[in-house]
């Protein structure tokens, strides 16, 4: 996604949140091979400006929600909360 490329991934956590199901990409129910079939041949039925236009809303969302500040942001949050817990319960 963040190339600009759209993308066919598992629905299943640290996939299902980097893709808005039909207009980045789809999501592929787990181990279903049929439904994993369905989303390939719906993603070849587009026109290229279709494919193009999924893949440049695959951009936009990673710069928006995956930017490395925001991700940096939350990772120092998580740091700061987990340090304070462990302080309460020493």
């Amino acid at each position: 996604a963040a190339s600009g490329r759209p993308v066919i991934t598992c629905d299943h956590p640290g996939c299902r949140e980097t893709v808005d199901n039909g207009k980045t990409g789809y999501l592929v129910r787990p181990n279903d091979t049929q439904d994993l079939i369905s989303k390939v041949e719906t993603f070849l039925s587009l026109s290229c400006a279709q494919r193009s236009e999924m893949g440049l809303a695959g951009r936009k969302k990673m710069e928006r929600e995956f930017d490395r500040q925001i991700v940096t942001n939350a990772y120092m949050q998580l740091v700061k909360e987990v340090a304070e817990q462990s302080k309460k319960e020493a």
